[in-house]
């Protein structure tokens, strides 16, 4: 219903009256969204999609003027640090996220000022101790989204300071606000959005993963996809035939099982490419011996399925000589740094380094609570050849990714990996501490694209050539085990 306000009245002020569609479409009813789930259900992929889904819609029903653009402002950051990116400051001096926003509804190629999905993502838990703490999060969003720059009062009410409409964005219908967390929203922060006209009609919608024949489609979609772009350069016919066992719940581990069950498929049809117009493969798990049979271009592969589910062929084999080659150098690293791994793990772990390598997982993480094991995976990995590496990572004292206030030269983990350059291999190695450091890392290990507020497509960090090291102090929390390709 809220969708359907949204449209109706951005076509008219009296939706009793006979509708005259004159192609322009002026949103008056605000619309925003809390989309709350567990690890893997896919909220940040509904919201990365929104924006083109809507910008079509809107095209074709509407006014085909309109253009929707997407800005994503992550909350997974000490408070702080948020502060500072939405510091509201005077006239050309405000580099502030809401400045950002407000500058997307027109760009120079458009005729008119268009429609902003902005997605505020990974919202912290309302646990009083924690930095970031929701309730907190969710006060200074409203004061400085209207345009207040003073602290949160509690009781305050909703008129506005003098000059504060002109630097708020909290009462503009174009916006459109989709947040998404792991947790519910409490109602302290809630009752601190209400405040703000564009929270007005916030509806709370708990998101769970995709299931039944649903579930069967994407996975059918989806191994063919990671199948065409390997080949993207080659025209030709595809055909798979699906036949597993697809779950329930996170995605995540699916997801990570059609990576590698595609890098087996192209294995075995890659030599036959170029002469075969057409090409068919059949993948089947044999429930009884748990054994899944990949079939392709008259030959096979059969695969066990290990830690985490992940799938290791029955006789071992790696594709990139550096995955072997950095088991022997972490090997030799150990009697320097002693570490305790056994030699299963040790198969296990160079088969995902293999999938690393080949770019079958983007990004690779493996995550221990043991220091030293990560410290030296981590130093083995970068004597590899075409690596690199950056080395001891405290997210609480490192930023994940800089504001446009901060110094050009502030060291921060998203413009330290970018600068090697697109697609190039980069081992990170990270320490968390506490659970708060758990959550401040998120957004830079999921597979998704790394975006600032002033990030576009072209300047987000892609994840193909990535690993992460993660050393974990204390229980792991599942939002990082949904992350993990291996746990040692």
């Amino acid at each position: 219903p809220d969708i359907r306000n949204y449209f109706l009245f951005g076509i008219t002020n009296d939706p009793t009256l006979p509708l005259l569609l004159n192609a322009h479409f002026q949103p008056s009813y605000p619309l925003s969204f809390y989309l709350h789930g567990k690890a893997g259900s896919g909220k940040s992929s509904l919201v990365r999609y929104l924006s083109p889904v809507l910008n079509g819609t809107i095209e074709e029903y509407c006014d085909p003027d309109i253009v929707v653009r997407f800005v994503k402002q992550n909350l997974n950051k000490p408070l702080e640090n948020l502060s500072l990116e939405l510091e509201l400051r005077p006239n050309n001096n405000d580099l502030s996220v809401m400045s950002i926003i407000q500058g997307r509804r027109l760009m120079q190629t458009q005729s008119k000022p268009g429609l902003v999905v902005v997605g505020l993502e990974e919202l912290a838990s309302d646990e009083e101790t924690a930095d970031p703490n929701q309730v907190e999060t969710c006060k200074l969003l409203s004061q400085r989204f209207s345009g207040r720059t003073s602290d949160f009062r509690e009781g305050e009410g909703s008129e506005k300071p003098r000059n504060s409409t002109k630097r708020g964005i909290s009462g503009d219908a174009t916006l459109i606000a989709l947040l998404t967390s792991n947790y519910e929203l409490g109602r302290a922060s809630h009752e601190a959005l209400k405040k703000l006209d564009m929270f007005s009609n916030l509806t709370a919608i708990e998101i769970a993963a995709v299931s039944g024949v649903d579930r069967v489609e994407f996975a059918n979609t989806y191994i063919a996809q990671c199948i065409c772009d390997h080949f993207a350069d080659v025209n030709y016919n595809f055909d798979v035939e699906l036949n597993i066992p697809v779950g329930s719940g996170d995605t995540r581990p699916l997801v990570r099982h059609l990576r590698m069950l595609s890098l087996f498929v192209c294995s075995l049809i890659s030599d036959k490419i170029t002469v075969r117009p057409s090409v068919c493969a059949t993948i089947t798990h044999n429930a009884e011996t748990n054994l899944t049979t990949v079939t392709a271009s008259d030959k096979s592969i059969i695969l066990r399925e290990g830690a985490m589910d992940n799938l290791y062929p029955i006789v071992p084999y790696l594709y990139d000589s550096r995955a072997e080659s950095s088991v022997v150098e972490l090997r030799k690293l150990s009697e320097v740094i002693p570490i305790t791994i056994t030699e299963k793990r040790l198969a296990e772990l160079a088969q995902i380094l293999d999938f690393y390598y080949t770019k079958t997982l983007a990004p690779a993480v493996v995550i221990s609570k043991d220091a030293s094991l990560i410290q030296t995976l981590v130093a083995a990995i970068a004597t590899q050849d075409g690596m690199h590496s950056i080395v001891d990572v405290d997210p609480n004292a490192y930023k994940m990714m800089k504001s446009l206030y901060d110094p050009a030269d502030t060291p921060n983990l998203r413009d330290d990996i970018i600068k090697f350059g697109k697609g190039a291999f980069v081992a990170v190695e990270m320490k968390c501490n506490s659970r708060d450091d758990q959550l401040l890392i998120r957004e830079i290990i999921e597979d998704t694209p790394s975006m600032t507020a002033f990030s576009s497509n072209k300047s987000a960090l892609y994840k193909d050539g990535l690993f992460f090291g993660v050393y974990v102090e204390g229980d792991i929390t599942p939002e990082l085990r949904s992350r993990a390709s291996l746990i040692l």
